[in-house]
């Protein structure tokens, strides 16, 4: 798990170190997606839209229940995760208004006024929605369904959050809740074999091995003669980092001795 620490709110004039879970999101992600919402709204719009993207971050129940409770909900079913698009009610009719060409930008017009959006209305958000969908496929992976409307409790919790700011040519909030966390990608790549070619390794040959009492190590002179546990014949063992990584048969090469790597190590300690 990620975890990030922050203050948690003033209790008895203190602000208590935490620790709170971290989003597996990348921000990369999260942009990726914004630029998709980005050209939509531009079709939408007919004009250049100015964004702003939130960083991703996990929500607890509790958080995901403020941030859905107010709101309209369209759920897009993916392959690898299902993607939620948040459109606060207070910005839905504004969204819907500048689609239609009906608002001027904030800068020469008031918003317009807050009312219920008509049923009209309603379905003109549900076609944006929509059309937004396209924009989470980097994170669905494959779109397994159209968009939808769902209620509060259909989504009961989201693994991951992040918002997308328009600032231009309309003021208003796009949600993108991610519910399934999404699997561990692993590194994003390998390293190529030549890349490693001038980091050094201490290699170490094990030919054969015993077991012998202290007592009788000190008693050793020259000469003697050590029974070994090995059995004669038996391949000797390439270590790495004192990790067994491959088994050949020792002997020589010219005037060096040398091991001729037969097979890996497999599983041995």
């Amino acid at each position: 798990m990620i975890a990030e620490a922050e203050f948690a709110p003033a209790a008895d004039g203190l602000r208590r170190l935490r620790f709170r879970a971290r989003s597996s999101i990348p921000l990369e992600a999260a942009c990726v997606v914004a630029n998709g919402l980005r050209e939509t709204l531009r079709e939408l719009f007919g004009e250049a839209c100015e964004l702003v993207v939130g960083e991703p971050t996990s929500l607890p129940a509790d958080a995901w229940r403020i941030v859905s409770h107010d709101a309209l909900l369209f759920l897009t079913r993916g392959r690898q995760t299902d993607i939620v698009l948040v459109i606060p009610r207070a910005d839905a009719r504004r969204l819907v208004l500048r689609a239609f060409g009906e608002s001027a930008s904030p800068a020469h017009a008031p918003a317009p006024p807050e009312r219920e959006c008509s049923a009209l209305e309603l379905h003109a958000i549900e076609r944006i929605a929509a059309r937004c969908a396209p924009a989470f496929d980097p994170l669905c992976a494959e779109r397994r369904s159209p968009s939808r409307a769902v209620a509060p409790g259909d989504v009961p919790v989201a693994a991951a959050y992040f918002d997308v700011r328009v600032l231009a040519p309309a003021a208003l909030v796009l949600g993108v809740a991610i519910v399934r966390a999404l699997p561990d990608p692993g590194p994003a790549s390998g390293l190529p074999p030549g890349t490693l070619d001038t980091v050094p390794l201490r290699l170490r040959v094990v030919f054969a091995q015993g077991r012998v009492g202290a007592g009788a190590f000190a008693r050793w002179r020259p000469g003697e003669i050590v029974p070994l546990a090995t059995p004669v014949g038996a391949p000797a063992r390439l270590e790495i980092g004192r990790r067994p990584f491959a088994l050949g048969a020792p002997g020589a090469c010219g005037s060096r001795a040398a091991l001729r790597v037969d097979a890996p190590a497999g599983n041995l300690a």
